[in-house]
């Protein structure tokens, strides 16, 4: 019901009003006021990841699935812990990939 009721708005707006609006330089006014935009910095993210990274060792250290997780790796075996990790680990890499993409944009 809505999508049909912006159709014949659209179309009325339209045939009423062929063309652009006028703004008489206003965008351009606008657009030199504006400050400049500050560059990016490149350091940020990998600072971000590398602080990430140590804070979460810290915080985790304490905890004993490490431990596990570094027995089954010495063993040359792989058990529920490490493919836990490991796939938490994955999970973070990509919502890390994710927001490093929608921040670029």
């Amino acid at each position: 019901m809505i999508d049909e009721f912006d159709q014949k708005l659209d179309e009325l707006l339209r045939r009423e009003f062929p063309g652009a609006v006028s703004d008489d330089g206003f965008t351009a006014r606008v657009m030199q006021i504006l400050p400049a935009r500050t560059p990016r910095r490149k350091w940020f993210m990998p600072a971000a990841c590398i602080g990430g990274l140590l804070l979460t060792w810290l915080a985790l250290l304490p905890s004993g699935l490490w431990q596990e997780v570094a027995r089954e790796w010495l063993s040359a075996g792989v058990g529920p812990s490490s493919v836990l990790t490991l796939a938490l680990l994955l999970f973070m890499g990509l919502l890390g990939c994710v927001w490093a993409l929608d921040e670029a944009t």
